[in-house]
């Protein structure tokens, strides 16, 4: 099921809305009040894409557009379609767009992961997504069903090999896939990905929250189907001892700068 950029109708009377920004306010969104937000994950994932004019995006996992509106804030010329299992967050996406002025380049699609059919195969040249970060059977899921949905693989059904899975599948021969995860599941990432050698080349991108602790979060990029040996970059520092933001998290949290990974 597909609900096209601008057509949205608040069909979720139960669920309340809240208006947010990312970017210093160059990307505005409308979220549920209760339940996942986008969060810096969210800025990081869409910094660290490549994007080439008229680059064809497909956002994994969409939620309420997040993560591919901020990859449209660093270029207009490219296009989006994103994919939720959730409906209220596929109509929110969707808003979202409208709201950002880009909906003509916007398409959100409701669908699960496992046996969606509608977007074409092989199309595009990048893919992004943040999968639930919490495996099944590990954690006790959250009483709201759009936070538990978002953070754990099994309210779905989609493990992260499924994820994988289906990013390749919908990407171009040497296309791309960058996804942000737990730095400790990291060793759970790399088999999804070379299982069946389906992807190559990874880069590795740690995020550490302060100097000296043990990294949170990595970025991973990967080519379908292209092979180079593994790269380990140096990362990022995110905060100062006083909390604030370094100055490299601020160029990408506020600038809307990019993490360059190739």
């Amino acid at each position: 099921m597909v609900c096209k950029a601008g057509s949205f109708m608040n069909k979720h009377d139960n669920l309340e809305i809240i208006e947010t920004t990312l970017l210093r306010g160059r990307v505005k969104l409308l979220q549920p009040k209760v339940g996942f937000h986008a969060s810096i994950d969210t800025v990081f994932l869409a910094a660290a894409v490549a994007l080439k004019d008229r680059c064809k995006v497909l956002d994994v996992g969409c939620g309420v557009g997040s993560a591919g509106l901020c990859a449209i804030s660093r270029n207009k010329n490219i296009s989006l379609t994103g994919i939720d299992i959730q409906r209220e967050l596929v109509d929110i996406a969707s808003q979202n767009a409208s709201l950002n002025s880009v909906h003509e380049q916007c398409r959100f699609f409701q669908g699960d992961i496992q046996n969606e059919k509608i977007i074409p195969d092989n199309e595009f040249n990048a893919v992004i997504m943040n999968p639930p970060y919490l495996e099944g059977g590990t954690h006790t899921p959250s009483p709201e069903k759009i936070k538990a949905t978002s953070h754990g693989e099994h309210i779905s059904g989609a493990t992260l090999e499924d994820w994988v899975k289906y990013a390749h599948r919908k990407l171009k021969q040497g296309g791309h896939l960058t996804l942000i995860h737990r730095a400790d599941r990291l060793d759970d990432v790399i088999v999804a990905l070379e299982k069946k050698r389906w992807f190559g080349s990874l880069i590795i991108y740690p995020l550490w929250s302060h100097e000296g602790e043990d990294a949170k979060r990595v970025i991973i990029s990967a080519r379908k189907e292209r092979y180079a040996p593994l790269v380990l970059k140096p990362g990022m520092v995110i905060h100062e001892k006083d909390g604030n933001y370094t100055e490299a998290a601020q160029r990408i949290l506020g600038d809307a700068g990019e993490i360059e990974l190739h």
